[in-house]
């Protein structure tokens, strides 16, 4: 079986950045002086933890709206889960 280079290793990826973003990152890379690479997984993984900080503050509000008995308290969270899913 051949072996490819995605098992030889893993967890490498190779992207490319829109001048923009590549202009951020290599601003943030300088300032705490670390490679780009570091710079990209950081800001990666706090992209990916902001995203699931997210979802779990939809998923209570969601649960918060299924049991809210007061209308004007389910108006008001669903107002806010409006303008979490469709923005404001």
């Amino acid at each position: 079986m051949p072996t490819t280079e995605r098992e030889i290793q893993p967890g490498r990826l190779s992207v490319a950045l829109p001048p923009e973003i590549f202009k951020e990152v290599e601003a943030r890379a300088q300032q705490n002086d670390i490679s780009l690479n570091r710079a990209v997984v950081q800001l990666l993984r706090v992209g990916l933890e902001a995203e699931q900080t997210k979802k779990r503050r939809l998923e209570e509000m969601l649960r918060q709206y299924r049991e809210c008995t007061d209308p004007q308290e389910a108006q008001r969270l669903g107002d806010e889960l409006g303008a979490m899913i469709f923005g404001a």
